[in-house]
Protein backbone atom coordinates (compact mmCIF):
# COMPACT_ATOMS: atom_id res chain seq x y z
CA UNK A 1 0.00 0.00 0.00
CA UNK A 2 2.81 2.40 0.86
CA UNK A 3 4.62 1.48 -2.33
CA UNK A 4 1.62 2.36 -4.47
CA UNK A 5 1.14 5.63 -2.64
CA UNK A 6 4.69 6.78 -3.49
CA UNK A 7 4.38 6.08 -7.21
CA UNK A 8 3.76 8.97 -9.58
CA UNK A 9 0.39 8.34 -11.17
CA UNK A 10 0.12 10.17 -14.51
CA UNK A 11 -2.71 12.59 -15.01
CA UNK A 12 -5.27 10.74 -17.09
CA UNK A 13 -7.41 13.38 -18.64
CA UNK A 14 -7.58 17.11 -19.14
CA UNK A 15 -10.73 19.06 -19.77
CA UNK A 16 -11.40 22.47 -21.25
CA UNK A 17 -10.37 25.05 -18.71
CA UNK A 18 -12.90 27.55 -20.14
CA UNK A 19 -15.82 25.68 -18.56
CA UNK A 20 -17.30 27.71 -15.72
CA UNK A 21 -19.86 26.92 -13.08
CA UNK A 22 -21.59 29.87 -11.39
CA UNK A 23 -24.63 29.78 -9.08
CA UNK A 24 -27.62 31.60 -10.60
CA UNK A 25 -30.57 32.08 -8.27
CA UNK A 26 -30.32 28.62 -6.78
CA UNK A 27 -29.34 27.10 -10.09
CA UNK A 28 -26.01 26.39 -11.66
CA UNK A 29 -24.79 27.89 -14.93
CA UNK A 30 -22.47 25.74 -17.00
CA UNK A 31 -20.82 27.55 -19.88
CA UNK A 32 -19.29 25.38 -22.53
CA UNK A 33 -16.37 27.04 -24.27
CA UNK A 34 -13.89 26.21 -27.00
CA UNK A 35 -10.80 24.42 -25.75
CA UNK A 36 -7.55 26.18 -26.63
CA UNK A 37 -5.18 24.45 -24.22
CA UNK A 38 -3.09 21.47 -25.37
CA UNK A 39 -4.81 18.22 -24.61
CA UNK A 40 -8.17 19.84 -24.00
CA UNK A 41 -11.16 17.52 -24.10
CA UNK A 42 -14.07 18.48 -26.24
CA UNK A 43 -17.20 17.42 -28.00
CA UNK A 44 -16.95 17.49 -31.78
CA UNK A 45 -20.68 17.69 -32.31
CA UNK A 46 -23.60 15.49 -31.35
CA UNK A 47 -25.28 15.99 -28.01
CA UNK A 48 -22.29 17.89 -26.66
CA UNK A 49 -20.60 18.14 -23.29
CA UNK A 50 -17.25 19.41 -22.13
CA UNK A 51 -15.57 22.08 -24.25
CA UNK A 52 -17.86 21.99 -27.24
CA UNK A 53 -16.28 22.60 -30.63
CA UNK A 54 -19.68 23.03 -32.21
CA UNK A 55 -22.24 25.11 -30.37
CA UNK A 56 -19.58 27.22 -28.60
CA UNK A 57 -20.84 29.21 -25.66
CA UNK A 58 -24.03 27.24 -25.10
CA UNK A 59 -25.42 27.66 -21.59
CA UNK A 60 -27.29 25.10 -19.54
CA UNK A 61 -29.27 25.81 -16.39
CA UNK A 62 -28.99 23.03 -13.85
CA UNK A 63 -30.72 22.52 -10.56
CA UNK A 64 -28.24 22.57 -7.66
CA UNK A 65 -26.97 20.11 -6.58
CA UNK A 66 -26.59 18.29 -9.90
CA UNK A 67 -28.46 15.02 -9.55
CA UNK A 68 -30.09 12.56 -11.95
CA UNK A 69 -32.39 10.81 -9.52
CA UNK A 70 -35.64 9.10 -10.43
CA UNK A 71 -38.51 9.56 -8.01
CA UNK A 72 -38.59 5.85 -7.25
CA UNK A 73 -35.20 4.18 -7.38
CA UNK A 74 -35.11 0.47 -8.10
CA UNK A 75 -32.15 -1.13 -6.36
CA UNK A 76 -30.12 -3.92 -7.96
CA UNK A 77 -28.86 -6.38 -5.34
CA UNK A 78 -25.96 -8.38 -6.83
CA UNK A 79 -25.32 -11.83 -5.46
CA UNK A 80 -21.64 -10.96 -4.95
CA UNK A 81 -19.84 -8.03 -3.33
CA UNK A 82 -16.09 -7.40 -3.53
CA UNK A 83 -13.96 -5.09 -1.39
CA UNK A 84 -11.14 -3.77 -3.57
CA UNK A 85 -7.54 -4.27 -2.46
CA UNK A 86 -5.19 -1.37 -3.17
CA UNK A 87 -2.28 -3.70 -3.82
CA UNK A 88 -4.17 -5.40 -6.68
CA UNK A 89 -5.78 -2.26 -8.11
CA UNK A 90 -4.38 -0.78 -11.33
CA UNK A 91 -2.61 2.50 -10.38
CA UNK A 92 -4.33 4.38 -13.22
CA UNK A 93 -7.70 3.99 -11.46
CA UNK A 94 -7.21 7.33 -9.75
CA UNK A 95 -10.88 7.99 -9.04
CA UNK A 96 -10.96 4.79 -6.98
CA UNK A 97 -7.74 4.98 -4.96
CA UNK A 98 -7.86 8.83 -4.87
CA UNK A 99 -4.09 9.27 -4.54
CA UNK A 100 -3.97 11.96 -7.23
CA UNK A 101 -6.54 14.69 -6.41
CA UNK A 102 -5.80 16.66 -9.60
CA UNK A 103 -6.56 13.67 -11.82
CA UNK A 104 -9.64 12.82 -9.73
CA UNK A 105 -10.99 16.33 -10.31
CA UNK A 106 -10.87 15.80 -14.07
CA UNK A 107 -13.10 12.73 -13.84
CA UNK A 108 -15.41 14.58 -11.47
CA UNK A 109 -15.80 17.25 -14.14
CA UNK A 110 -16.56 14.64 -16.78
CA UNK A 111 -19.20 13.09 -14.52
CA UNK A 112 -20.82 16.52 -14.05
CA UNK A 113 -20.88 16.93 -17.84
CA UNK A 114 -22.66 13.59 -18.20
CA UNK A 115 -25.14 14.47 -15.46
CA UNK A 116 -25.81 17.85 -17.06
CA UNK A 117 -26.43 16.35 -20.49
CA UNK A 118 -28.63 13.62 -19.04
CA UNK A 119 -31.07 16.24 -17.79
CA UNK A 120 -31.74 17.34 -21.38
CA UNK A 121 -31.19 14.13 -23.34
CA UNK A 122 -31.92 10.47 -22.47
CA UNK A 123 -28.47 8.91 -22.16
CA UNK A 124 -28.62 6.08 -19.67
CA UNK A 125 -26.51 3.78 -21.87
CA UNK A 126 -23.09 5.29 -22.62
CA UNK A 127 -20.52 3.53 -24.80
CA UNK A 128 -16.82 4.24 -24.30
CA UNK A 129 -14.73 3.25 -27.28
CA UNK A 130 -11.39 4.01 -28.93
CA UNK A 131 -9.64 3.62 -32.25
CA UNK A 132 -7.26 0.91 -31.03
CA UNK A 133 -6.33 -1.04 -27.92
CA UNK A 134 -3.92 0.71 -25.55
CA UNK A 135 -5.76 4.03 -25.35
CA UNK A 136 -6.73 3.55 -21.68
CA UNK A 137 -10.43 3.22 -22.46
CA UNK A 138 -11.22 0.73 -19.68
CA UNK A 139 -9.44 2.86 -17.07
CA UNK A 140 -11.48 5.87 -18.18
CA UNK A 141 -14.72 3.87 -17.93
CA UNK A 142 -13.93 2.68 -14.40
CA UNK A 143 -12.80 6.13 -13.27
CA UNK A 144 -15.96 7.73 -14.63
CA UNK A 145 -18.02 5.05 -12.87
CA UNK A 146 -16.34 5.85 -9.55
CA UNK A 147 -16.91 9.59 -10.03
CA UNK A 148 -20.59 9.07 -10.86
CA UNK A 149 -21.03 6.73 -7.90
CA UNK A 150 -19.68 9.44 -5.60
CA UNK A 151 -22.41 11.69 -7.02
CA UNK A 152 -24.93 9.10 -5.75
CA UNK A 153 -25.67 7.69 -9.17
CA UNK A 154 -26.52 4.04 -9.70
CA UNK A 155 -23.77 2.97 -12.09
CA UNK A 156 -23.02 -0.27 -13.92
CA UNK A 157 -19.92 -0.94 -16.04
CA UNK A 158 -20.45 -3.67 -18.65
CA UNK A 159 -17.31 -5.24 -20.12
CA UNK A 160 -18.23 -5.50 -23.79
CA UNK A 161 -14.69 -5.71 -25.13
CA UNK A 162 -15.51 -9.34 -25.66
CA UNK A 163 -12.26 -10.36 -27.36
CA UNK A 164 -9.92 -8.67 -24.87
CA UNK A 165 -11.84 -8.08 -21.63
CA UNK A 166 -9.92 -6.26 -18.91
CA UNK A 167 -12.33 -4.87 -16.30
CA UNK A 168 -11.67 -7.65 -13.79
CA UNK A 169 -7.91 -7.53 -14.36
CA UNK A 170 -7.70 -3.78 -13.72
CA UNK A 171 -9.83 -4.04 -10.59
CA UNK A 172 -7.83 -7.02 -9.35
CA UNK A 173 -10.86 -9.28 -8.98
CA UNK A 174 -12.06 -12.63 -10.35
CA UNK A 175 -15.46 -13.81 -11.51
CA UNK A 176 -16.95 -17.21 -12.22
CA UNK A 177 -19.96 -15.80 -14.12
CA UNK A 178 -20.00 -13.02 -16.67
CA UNK A 179 -21.88 -11.41 -19.53
CA UNK A 180 -21.57 -14.33 -21.94
CA UNK A 181 -22.86 -16.82 -19.35
CA UNK A 182 -25.74 -14.52 -18.37
CA UNK A 183 -26.88 -14.21 -22.00
CA UNK A 184 -26.32 -17.87 -22.94
CA UNK A 185 -28.11 -19.30 -19.90
CA UNK A 186 -30.72 -16.60 -19.37
CA UNK A 187 -29.45 -15.78 -15.89
CA UNK A 188 -30.92 -13.05 -13.77
CA UNK A 189 -28.71 -9.92 -13.91
CA UNK A 190 -27.92 -10.07 -10.21
CA UNK A 191 -26.37 -13.51 -10.66
CA UNK A 192 -23.61 -12.08 -12.86
CA UNK A 193 -23.19 -8.53 -11.52
CA UNK A 194 -20.57 -7.69 -8.88
CA UNK A 195 -20.91 -4.83 -6.41
CA UNK A 196 -17.58 -2.99 -6.11
CA UNK A 197 -16.79 -1.53 -2.70
CA UNK A 198 -16.01 0.93 -1.21
CA UNK A 199 -16.81 3.02 -4.31
CA UNK A 200 -20.19 1.29 -4.66
CA UNK A 201 -20.67 0.88 -8.38
CA UNK A 202 -21.46 -2.40 -10.15
CA UNK A 203 -19.70 -4.32 -12.90
CA UNK A 204 -20.95 -6.96 -15.30
CA UNK A 205 -17.67 -8.63 -16.29
CA UNK A 206 -16.60 -10.75 -19.22
CA UNK A 207 -14.53 -13.67 -17.94
CA UNK A 208 -12.52 -14.45 -21.07
CA UNK A 209 -12.41 -14.10 -24.82
CA UNK A 210 -15.78 -14.55 -26.52
CA UNK A 211 -15.30 -15.91 -30.04
CA UNK A 212 -18.82 -15.15 -31.27
CA UNK A 213 -18.82 -11.58 -30.00
CA UNK A 214 -20.91 -10.10 -32.82
CA UNK A 215 -23.55 -12.80 -32.46
CA UNK A 216 -23.80 -12.09 -28.74
CA UNK A 217 -24.25 -8.33 -29.25
CA UNK A 218 -27.13 -8.76 -31.71
CA UNK A 219 -28.78 -11.62 -29.85
CA UNK A 220 -32.29 -11.28 -28.37
CA UNK A 221 -30.87 -12.46 -25.05
CA UNK A 222 -28.46 -9.51 -24.89
CA UNK A 223 -31.23 -7.05 -25.69
CA UNK A 224 -33.47 -8.60 -23.04
CA UNK A 225 -30.67 -8.34 -20.49
CA UNK A 226 -30.22 -4.63 -21.22
CA UNK A 227 -33.95 -4.05 -20.90
CA UNK A 228 -33.90 -5.79 -17.53
CA UNK A 229 -30.97 -3.62 -16.38
CA UNK A 230 -32.35 -0.22 -17.39
CA UNK A 231 -34.71 0.37 -14.44
CA UNK A 232 -31.93 -0.27 -11.93
CA UNK A 233 -29.29 2.21 -13.13
CA UNK A 234 -28.89 5.90 -13.85
CA UNK A 235 -25.87 5.18 -16.06
CA UNK A 236 -24.76 1.97 -17.78
CA UNK A 237 -21.22 2.38 -19.13
CA UNK A 238 -20.18 -0.03 -21.88
CA UNK A 239 -16.44 -0.65 -22.21
CA UNK A 240 -16.44 -1.40 -25.92
CA UNK A 241 -14.02 -3.01 -28.33
CA UNK A 242 -11.95 -0.55 -30.44
CA UNK A 243 -13.69 0.84 -33.51
CA UNK A 244 -10.95 0.01 -35.99
CA UNK A 245 -10.41 -3.56 -34.78
CA UNK A 246 -13.87 -5.07 -35.17
CA UNK A 247 -17.50 -4.32 -35.89
CA UNK A 248 -18.48 -4.86 -32.25
CA UNK A 249 -18.43 -1.16 -31.33
CA UNK A 250 -20.69 -0.30 -34.26
CA UNK A 251 -23.13 -3.01 -33.19
CA UNK A 252 -23.05 -1.77 -29.61
CA UNK A 253 -23.79 1.72 -30.86
CA UNK A 254 -27.20 0.46 -32.00
CA UNK A 255 -28.29 -0.19 -28.40
CA UNK A 256 -26.57 2.76 -26.63
CA UNK A 257 -27.59 6.41 -26.50
CA UNK A 258 -24.27 8.28 -26.13
CA UNK A 259 -20.64 7.64 -27.07
CA UNK A 260 -17.32 8.83 -25.63
CA UNK A 261 -14.22 8.33 -27.77
CA UNK A 262 -11.03 7.82 -25.73
CA UNK A 263 -7.83 8.93 -27.47
CA UNK A 264 -4.27 8.64 -26.21
CA UNK A 265 -1.99 11.20 -27.89
CA UNK A 266 0.82 9.50 -29.78
CA UNK A 267 -1.12 6.27 -30.00
CA UNK A 268 -3.74 7.37 -32.53
CA UNK A 269 -3.12 9.51 -35.60
CA UNK A 270 -5.43 12.32 -36.67
CA UNK A 271 -6.54 10.25 -39.64
CA UNK A 272 -7.37 7.27 -37.41
CA UNK A 273 -9.32 9.48 -35.00
CA UNK A 274 -11.28 10.97 -37.91
CA UNK A 275 -11.98 7.51 -39.26
CA UNK A 276 -13.21 6.39 -35.83
CA UNK A 277 -15.52 9.38 -35.49
CA UNK A 278 -16.95 8.72 -38.96
CA UNK A 279 -18.03 5.26 -37.78
CA UNK A 280 -20.06 6.70 -34.90
CA UNK A 281 -23.65 7.88 -34.82
CA UNK A 282 -23.27 11.66 -35.00
CA UNK A 283 -26.40 12.29 -32.93
CA UNK A 284 -25.09 10.09 -30.10
CA UNK A 285 -21.49 11.34 -30.15
CA UNK A 286 -20.81 12.99 -26.78
CA UNK A 287 -17.15 13.91 -27.02
CA UNK A 288 -13.47 12.96 -27.01
CA UNK A 289 -11.37 12.20 -23.93
CA UNK A 290 -7.66 12.89 -24.41
CA UNK A 291 -6.11 10.34 -22.07
CA UNK A 292 -2.68 10.23 -20.37
CA UNK A 293 -1.46 13.34 -22.12
CA UNK A 294 1.54 13.67 -19.79
CA UNK A 295 2.88 10.14 -20.24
Amino acid sequence: MAQLATETVPELAKFDETDTQTPINGKQKVTKGLSTSPGGVGSVGGIGAVGAVSGVGEEILLETPVRHLPSQRSIMRPSREVELTLARLDPHLVAIHELDPQAVSQFNRLSVALLSAAIRHPMRRVMLTSAHHGEGRTCVALNVAAALARARQRVLVVDTDLRRPSVCRLLGIDSEVGLAEAVAHGLKPEEAIIRIMPTDFHVLPTRGQVDNSSELLISPGFKRLLADLDPYYDFILFDSAPLLNSADASLLGLVTTATLLVVRPGNTSTAQMSRSISLLNEDAFFGVVMNRIND
